[in-house]
């Protein structure tokens, strides 16, 4: 395990993109990013992205390519991402969102057709650290992943939410998968050998395992709740796919090009309340909240984000950790591309 300076993280990974034809500024926002998620603790979907979509830039991404608004109203807008990295595209849409949901209290953007924006929750960080409150959904038109309550076949990618609100100390973010396990997280077990604490996979017979190898032979992984909630996941995997065809983007379609689609909602708690009244409201319930009497193992009881805000914190100061193998293929990848930036 290596500590690796967060700026340099930043930097190399910047470098890259740069190396691969994105313009100076927009390398520079998909390498902040990464390395932001990287530090925030979400391993699964930081520097892996470079690692998993540098090489395509040039290739099945086109680096000049920009998202585009395609439809406008007051307080909704719809983007086409035309293919490029999901994290401009969401550059995009949170500059708009935040700017309609200043002026009309509340905002939606619905973006299609972009290649992988990782996770969603760290964009929203900025946001509700300037006192607003924003959701996200994502989804993949072709990954086949969850299949719906009841049945056998999957029909769902993993679809991501993320949440974000302003307390007065630092926001609450929550990013979540609506299966049980995202596929990075189950990546990671396949990896270590390691099978799920109960079964929450179906192999391709519909029977329940805990084994993840199964995703890997025709298999799925249940939706959030599993064998015995999965209602509530399946219903809000739906969701997801509802806001993508909104959005003009593909509900899931295997016979269809692999894409993402995504939505961002932003409301402005002075169109309601006001702020200040939802800023002392909050505060004064987290710490209600915080002060539940903790269950063994479990001290002190934490909100969400808690401890992402805990590691960024720790990794500005005593650097990113990260795997002495994701080092190695990270310098690996600055020299294939002529980046002068090692680790």
């Amino acid at each position: 395990m290596r500590q690796v300076p967060y700026t340099k993280l930043a930097d190399l990974c910047s470098a890259v993109f740069a190396a691969r034809g994105l313009s100076t500024a927009d390398a520079r926002y998909v390498g902040e990013i990464v390395t932001l998620t990287e530090a925030f603790g979400i391993k699964t979907h930081g520097v892996k992205v470079v690692l998993a979509v540098a090489g395509q830039v040039g290739e099945k991404i086109d680096p000049s390519a920009q998202p585009k608004v395609v439809a406008e109203s007051g307080a909704t807008a719809t983007i086409d991402g035309q293919g490029v990295l999901g994290q401009l595209a969401m550059r995009l849409a949170k500059e708009l969102a935040v700017a309609k949901a200043r002026e009309h209290g509340a905002a939606m953007v619905g973006v299609r057709k972009t290649s992988w924006i990782g996770a969603v929750g760290p964009f929203l960080i900025d946001i509700a650290e300037a006192g607003l409150l924003a959701t996200a959904t994502a989804q993949s038109s072709a990954c086949l992943d969850c299949a719906p309550v009841g049945g056998i076949d999957a029909t769902f990618s993993t679809n991501p939410m993320a949440l974000a609100f302003p307390t007065g100390g630092d926001p609450v973010v929550a990013d979540f998968s609506t299966a049980c396990y995202s596929m990075g997280k189950i990546g990671q077990l396949i990896r270590a050998g390691k099978k799920a604490p109960e079964p929450v996979f179906l192999d391709k017979q519909g029977a329940l395992t805990d084994d993840p190898n199964v995703t890997d032979e025709e298999g799925s992984v249940l939706l959030t709740g599993g064998r015995n909630f999965g209602h509530k996941g399946y219903a809000l995997s739906l969701w997801c796919e509802a806001l993508t065809a909104l959005s003009g983007g593909n509900a899931n379609n295997p016979d269809l090009p692999q894409t993402q689609s995504f939505s961002l909602t932003v409301i402005d708690p002075e169109a309601f309340a006001g702020s200040e009244y939802f800023l002392a409201e909050m505060k004064r319930f987290v710490a209600r909240v915080k002060a539940s009497r903790p269950r063994p193992g479990c001290d002190p009881v934490r909100l969400p984000g808690e401890r992402g805000f805990a590691a960024l914190r720790e990794a500005k100061d005593s650097g990113v950790p990260l795997d002495d193998k994701i080092v190695e293929q990270l310098n690996e990848l600055a020299s294939a591309n002529k980046v002068g930036v090692t680790l």
